[in-house]
């Protein structure tokens, strides 16, 4: 409506003869505050549409803020949970007594083999059956033939008794023959 203070109602107000100079004076002024207060925003009316618009956002922020997640209930974190809890068997199986004559290097492979479903074969007999035929991912069985490795020389015989023992372990040992005094 600021189209009311225009030059064409000035004009209009001017030409008007029936106005004396001061009607002519007051009608100006007035169409004047009439353009002024068209666009005019009180303080009080400035506020409170701010807090409205505040308020406005204020909800709409809470409508799309999005919903807090439960990361123990997600299907990731599950997934994670149950790759963890069968790595730790798998380590546990790793130290245990039964996967023993395994090659480090091919425990997962044999590991992974062995069925562990309710109602499977015992894991030694699942073993043997694997050996049988992946023989090359298992230590070959210590065959000492009932002997025990020994490091240096056997235990026999005595120590050696100061000139007594050192001169008859000499002579054996170079052949030599000493001569009599005489």
């Amino acid at each position: 409506m600021a189209g009311i203070f225009t030059r064409k109602s000035i004009a209009q107000i001017m030409t008007d003869e029936n106005l004396t100079p001061e009607e002519r004076t007051d009608q100006i002024f007035s169409l004047y505050g009439r353009a002024l207060d068209d666009g005019y925003v009180t303080k009080n009316a400035a506020q409170a549409a701010q807090e409205a618009a505040v308020e406005a956002a204020k909800a709409q922020a809470e409508k799309d803020r999005p919903k807090p997640v439960n990361v123990a209930e997600s299907d990731e974190y599950k997934a994670l949970q149950g790759e963890f809890a069968a790595y730790k068997a798998m380590q546990t199986a790793r130290m245990s007594d039964d996967f023993k004559g395994v090659k480090g290097k091919f425990f997962e492979t044999v590991y992974n083999m062995i069925d562990r479903k309710d109602g499977a074969k015992p894991i030694q007999d699942q073993l043997a059956g694997i050996k049988k035929d992946y023989e090359e991912y298992f230590d070959a069985p210590a065959d000492d033939g009932g002997r025990k490795p020994a490091f240096g020389a056997p235990l026999e015989g005595a120590m050696p008794k100061g000139d007594e023992g050192a001169q008859t372990a000499f002579e054996k040992a170079w052949g030599f023959v000493p001569q009599k005094k005489g």
